[in-house]
């Protein structure tokens, strides 16, 4: 009797396809088990290396914030971390530094350095000043050194990489964490770091996707394509500082990496408002105490005595007069007529009474507003409150708050110094950032050149500057106006002086009025009287 054929001795035939997937399948096991020599790239490690570059929260207790405070130096990881924690948990924080982070207008003014005053209008000058207007044209600096401040404000140091070599130039952020990047040096622009290319072979962190600089570092580190470890020699100049590297730590050249500081006078990354941490770790404690107190508010116990027999005798233990099956029948009638926030109780107690719990609900929202005057800020300029400012006063807050962001000012302008004045042959340039987004400061800075020009002064890129145009693009503006004959369609306007007058002084402005003079306008007290609102 012939054996039938067993089925699975039969050869299953695979196709093509179906070979390459299991190949795939096999190089991407192979990759995830191998990430330091060829990282596996997917969409989620990509995410979570972006994630970790600027946000690694640490939830703080009292104890590890107290010693975090008590070392600064050795503690930079917890204290910047703490920091991403709060504005994650603390609104009035994540306003705080939002407030600060929006304020500055980057309104530029550049003067040449070293042109005379017949080098104006040569082709030589020309052509640098267009090679400066480009840079300026293609780096769009208000959008990039926002997230600079921002970041300053947050983690009190920006570290970047100026892709400007790229066809819409960029500052590409860097690892924000003390693990992979730290200050190791000054120059005459600013300050140095270092990073650590151990960053680069966490999963998902693709050297393509950064400077070229950074790819022959890593060949250099790891040995490959015939690459060398380089002696550390950290006084090398700021140019020169790729060819110094200690094991994974890789010093970084001017001309590829920037640093950015909240106190550059300060070598330690302290987050600008550590001073607060203190008093916002006790923000969950204080609300968590106002809801209490507000929930003991809104109880109440109706306290009642159960009557005593008269006349019983010594020998009967429980003179009460209501059995207490009786009585808990009436306890529940009473309590199904009454609000489930109000407890009845029944004893046999003599001068039972009432008892309430009063409360103060103004403590958190006190506790808040004491909190945010403790950061120096005019808390009333970003949140609601009672309290009426004096105009003066805020005007003066407000200053004082301009004044802390716009000293941030000379590093960016050391930036654009160094960077644009390597795009020209012969002319080099200084260049000068000013003023905030307030309306009053941009009314002032247009008043003072309103002033001058009646002295003959004039200074064309002060004026655009108060108005928030970037100086090449007023120059232009006006230039296509007069091409245009734009002027030449103007209709005549009589002068102010040779108008009829309807009466009374001319408006104030909103910075020029006084308290009184804001409380008239407020309540159109001067209407009655022909005025205007």
């Amino acid at each position: 009797m012939t054996k039938k054929k067993n089925q699975t001795d039969t050869p299953v035939l695979i196709s093509e396809t179906e070979v390459k997937q299991v190949w795939d399948f096999y190089q991407y096991a192979v990759n995830m088990a191998n990430p330091y020599m060829n990282p596996a790239i997917t969409p989620q490690l990509l995410n979570q290396r972006m994630q970790d570059i600027t946000m690694n929260p640490i939830v703080p207790n009292q104890d590890r914030l107290t010693s975090a405070l008590a070392d600064p130096k050795n503690s930079e990881i917890e204290l910047q971390g703490i920091s991403e924690h709060f504005e994650i948990a603390s609104q009035p924080y994540k306003r705080l530094l939002s407030y600060l982070g929006n304020m500055l207008s980057w309104d530029l003014t550049m003067t040449p350095l070293n042109a005379e005053k017949d080098d104006y209008g040569t082709n030589s000058y020309k052509r640098d000043q267009k090679a400066v207007e480009k840079f300026l044209d293609d780096f769009d600096y208000e959008k990039e050194f926002e997230v600079a401040v921002k970041e300053m404000l947050r983690n009190e140091t920006f570290f970047c990489s100026q892709r400007l070599d790229m066809e819409v130039p960029i500052l590409q952020e860097l690892p924000a964490s003390p693990i992979y990047t730290k200050i190791t040096g000054r120059w005459s622009y600013g300050l140095m770091f270092s990073i650590n290319m151990y960053f680069f072979t966490l999963p998902g962190a693709d050297l393509n996707m950064f400077h070229p600089f950074f790819a022959k570092t890593y060949g250099d580190v790891w040995g490959l394509n015939g690459g060398r470890m380089k002696p550390y020699i950290p006084s090398l100049p700021a140019e020169s500082r790729g060819g110094s590297a200690w094991v994974y730590w890789q010093d970084v050249p001017v001309d590829v990496g920037w640093a950015f500081k909240m106190t550059p006078e300060i070598a330690t990354r302290l987050p600008y408002f550590t001073g607060l941490f203190s008093d916002l770790i006790l923000q969950p404690i204080m609300r968590n105490l106002q809801r209490d107190m507000n929930m003991s508010a809104a109880s109440r116990i109706l306290a009642g005595e159960v009557p005593m027999l008269k006349d019983a005798g010594a020998k009967v233990s429980d003179q009460i007069a209501m059995s207490p099956e009786t009585l808990g029948k009436f306890m529940q009638l009473v309590k199904s007529a009454i609000s489930s926030a109000v407890k009845f109780a029944a004893a046999p107690l003599n001068n039972m009474q009432g008892i309430s719990f009063a409360t103060d609900n103004a403590m958190y929202p006190t506790y808040l507003k004491n909190l945010l005057a403790a950061s120096g800020v005019n808390t009333s300029l970003i949140f609601t409150s009672d309290a009426r400012p004096n105009q003066l006063e805020s005007q003066l807050s407000l200053n004082t708050d301009e004044q802390l962001m716009m000293s941030l000012y000379p590093q960016f302008n050391a930036f654009l110094k160094y960077n644009v004045n390597k795009l020209t042959k012969k002319f080099k340039w200084d260049f000068e950032f000013e003023g905030t987004r307030f309306f009053t400061n941009r009314d002032e800075r247009l008043n003072r050149q309103k002033e001058l020009l009646a002295y003959g002064i004039v200074l064309p890129q002060k004026i655009s500057a108060a108005i928030g145009m970037k100086p090449q693009n007023f120059r232009r503006q006006m230039e296509e106006a007069k091409a245009n004959g734009f002027v030449d369609s103007l209709t005549p306007i009589v002068q102010a002086a040779q108008q009829a007058s309807d009466g009374g002084r001319p408006r104030k402005s909103n910075s020029e009025l006084g308290d009184a003079g804001a409380q008239t306008r407020e309540d159109g007290g001067n209407l009655s009287k022909g005025g205007k609102v």
